[in-house]
């Protein structure tokens, strides 16, 4: 959309605000991704390294994983299913993950059972694949903590 001045006088302040916009300097976007990347890359992201096992495990070897992992792979497998997940925390022994707490937004109506029974199983397989633990979905537990209106 043009704006059409041609009838009206020039006005001082547009006329100086459009200038200084047609003067300034704008990064390509190779600067900009560059410089958006450099900043990723420089921010400090605190996580909790977690005792994990693989298939081919030999009594003395060692595998660590990152809680951020297992929280994305626990957000990842949840995250077709018909509730919102607020929140999910690890219950850590040490450096050996013992269970899951999950924070829940579920819509009135719902059957509560099945899909407890649903998360609970999907959260014990997302830590078990990624951890190569032994979790079992009792291990889980489920807060609802917002009803949300059909």
């Amino acid at each position: 959309m043009a704006l059409d001045t041609a009838d009206e006088p020039d006005d001082p302040v547009l006329s100086r605000a459009a200038q200084e916009l047609r003067d300034e300097e704008v990064p390509s976007w190779v600067e900009a991704s560059t410089a958006i990347l450099a900043a990723l890359r420089a921010t400090a992201r605190r996580t909790r390294a977690l005792d994990a096992s693989h298939p081919g495990f030999v009594d003395g070897d060692s595998l660590r994983v990152g809680d951020h992992l297992v929280l994305l792979s626990i957000a990842r497998a949840l995250s077709e299913l018909p509730c919102g997940v607020k929140g999910i925390d690890l219950d850590v022994d040490g450096r050996r993950c013992t269970g899951v707490s999950l924070d829940i937004a579920v819509t009135y109506g719902q059957d509560m059972a099945a899909l407890a029974v649903t998360l609970t199983g999907r959260t014990a397989d997302a830590v078990n694949t990624t951890l190569g633990t032994a979790l079992a979905a009792e291990d889980v537990a489920v807060h609802v903590v917002d009803v949300l209106l059909p």
